[in-house]
């Protein structure tokens, strides 16, 4: 048995009960995983459950004769003082272990635990708004799942554990076109991080802000082909905006904070890829200031005066102006409908842009396209002015690009991407359809609610008879 250290403390392991003469097993105590053995000739007997090689667990080991062997490489160890056979040299760490009654108690060191680089790009992802991370946890982003942990349990962040790496990123594409925030994943190396990468496309064509964080083989096993190696750089490299690997704490904090800023101001997938030492290497001391703060400008972007100019003019001209809300417009909800009552325009959506305006409003139209409804369809072939506001002119969608459009989108690319149209205006969308509706006369159009309520009503209709007629044919 060890002698007791200075400094340490007792802790309890686990009842005399749990475990049976010859076996071996994981226990926790003081947060510190702990390798208990029970063999004959010793007794109960404790060890650091880290091998000093690769890290290997030696609770997960067995018993051969009288060495307890690493499950990872079989090395072995003393079972009662983690010293190798003769000839060798690496020492597992033992713990002095008391028996009290039925209760088995270990001493562990006391030490102040002090950073890792992990608990530093955490603290910038934390800093920058970071609330919800989705993930699985393994063999190559132990040290950074770790700090995750503690990050949970100081509610600093929320950690959500999945099945399978795809849910974390799809989780997290969700979570980014729900808030206009970005969640993060992460997964192992190899095939854990290529797990993401379906869910990760997602993100990346429904622009969706997402960080994904990446577990790598150690430094030094990198490039020969060690277990589960794979290039995460090239293999994320078409699905990301911005991606980096970090080697050391002097520029992890700048690289975690460059990756959130990336996701969010482009709207797309960044990465970060954590080697395996990197991990749990020690903090810069002291941490850097990591403040969002005076790194990341307001987005609201008020449109050109003479194309604003020339939307108005066209939408006071129209008898019938219809707006078209895109998934762009989806966090400006309550803007969209104030102009839409104001100018008496019906609004219909793409099918991405589902549930941006209440279905039960008077002037709400539901979705158009291939996925869409008879009331979307009719009301834009009859619309003699389209305003189209976050919309991408998708096929399966099916905007009617013969009529006049004005179109509103914050990314410039966008704007007449595919064909001319009449008046492009570049700007935040609540933003412009605010400043659109101040320069508008109030315009009620009744005949545009009425015919709105009519083409329901008589879908509606259509529907009930076609539920009964098939009814009637099951019968």
């Amino acid at each position: 048995m060890a002698s007791e250290r200075p400094g340490a403390t007792w802790h309890l392991l686990g009842k005399t009960d749990q475990i049976p003469e010859g076996a071996v097993t994981t226990a926790v105590a003081a947060d510190v995983p702990v390798c208990l053995i029970r063999t004959k000739e010793h007794g109960y007997t404790a060890l650091d459950n880290r091998c000093p090689h690769q890290g290997g667990p030696l609770g997960e080991g067995h018993l051969d004769g009288p060495w307890l062997i690493c499950p990872w490489h079989g090395y072995e160890y003393h079972p009662a003082n983690g010293t190798p056979p003769p000839g060798f040299s690496d020492s597992a760490t033992s713990y002095p272990l008391q028996v009290r009654g039925d209760e088995i108690y270990v001493s562990i060191p006391t030490h102040e635990r002090k950073p890792t680089v992990s608990d530093q790009m955490v603290g910038v992802m934390v800093d920058w708004g970071v609330d919800a991370v989705f993930g699985m946890v393994g063999h190559s982003n132990l040290g950074f799942a770790d700090a995750l942990r503690r990050a949970a349990v100081d509610s600093r962040l929320r950690y959500f554990g999945v099945r399978h790496e795809g849910a974390a990123a799809f989780a997290a594409s969700a979570y980014g076109k729900l808030t206009g925030r970005p969640a993060a994943c992460f997964g192992i190396a190899g095939p854990g991080s290529t797990n993401l990468l379906t869910g990760l496309w997602d993100a990346k064509m429904d622009r969706a802000p997402v960080l994904a964080v990446s577990g790598q083989v150690a430094s030094q096993v990198l490039g020969p082909g060690a277990f589960q190696e794979v290039d995460l750089s090239a293999a994320f490299q078409a699905v990301r905006v911005w991606g980096q690997t970090v080697i050391s704490h002097r520029n992890a904090s700048e690289l975690m904070a460059l990756a959130i800023k990336h996701a969010e101001i482009e709207r797309g997938v960044t990465h970060v890829i954590l080697p395996d030492e990197v991990q749990t290497a020690p903090a810069a001391d002291p941490l850097p200031a990591t403040p969002r703060t005076g790194r990341v400008a307001d987005h609201p972007i008020a449109p050109p005066e003479p194309e604003l100019e020339g939307a108005c003019q066209m939408i006071a001209a129209a008898e019938r102006p219809a707006l078209i809300l895109g998934h762009g417009a989806r966090f400006d909800a309550d803007a969209i409908v104030r102009f839409a009552e104001r100018v008496g325009a019906a609004m219909i959506t793409t099918f991405k842009g589902k549930g941006i305006v209440p279905d039960d409003h008077p002037l709400a139209c539901g979705v158009l396209g291939r996925s869409g409804t008879p009331v979307g369809s009719g009301i834009m072939a009859k619309a003699d002015l389209l305003v189209v506001l976050g919309a991408s002119f998708s096929e399966h969608t099916g905007i009617a690009d013969y009529k006049p459009i004005v179109q509103v989108d914050y990314e410039r690319m966008i704007l007449g991407k595919t064909h001319p149209v009449s008046v492009p205006l570049w700007g935040d969308i609540g933003t412009t359809v605010a400043a659109l509706a101040t320069n508008l006369e109030q315009q009620e159009r009744p005949e545009v609610r009425t015919d709105v309520q009519r083409r329901r009503t008589d879908w509606q209709a259509e529907k009930r008879r076609k539920r009964d007629d098939h009814l009637q044919r099951s019968d």
